[in-house]
């Protein structure tokens, strides 16, 4: 099983500072730095050009039709992204299944979210 912690950072500077950490967390998978967390605050304007990317970019998971995640007990996750169920171990070890039909997909929003549907998300941006 993987172990993910948080580790304060005050080695790198301070939040003003260029590159600096000073109060910051690296957070560490099995011991390897994987990512820090900046304390500084942000402003809404800090998350435009992201959110823009995300919003629009048919790059951008978010574009590519209906998703719903969840984190599940024991440390894994499960994703239905359109007519795709995925299913990750805590451990990292992932499977796809292809739900077939309309009603495949609709179940698993009602037995894995608990969300009743009586039809399916339509994407925000479909494929052409």
């Amino acid at each position: 099983m993987f172990v993910d912690r948080p580790v304060r950072d005050d080695a790198h500077g301070t939040d003003d500072e260029e590159g600096g950490g000073g109060g910051d967390f690296e957070v560490l998978h099995d011991g390897v730095p994987a990512y820090r967390l900046k304390t500084r605050p942000r402003a809404l304007a800090d998350f435009l050009t992201g959110a823009w990317w995300h919003r629009t970019s048919p790059e951008s998971g978010s574009t590519r039709g209906p998703v719903c995640s969840r984190l599940t007990g024991d440390g894994g996750r499960i994703t239905l992204r359109d007519h795709t169920l995925i299913t990750t171990s805590a451990d990292g070890d992932r499977t796809e299944e292809e739900l077939a039909t309309d009603e495949e997909v609709r179940a698993v929003y009602g037995a894995e979210f608990g969300i009743v549907l009586d039809r399916l998300p339509v994407p925000l941006h479909p494929r052409p």
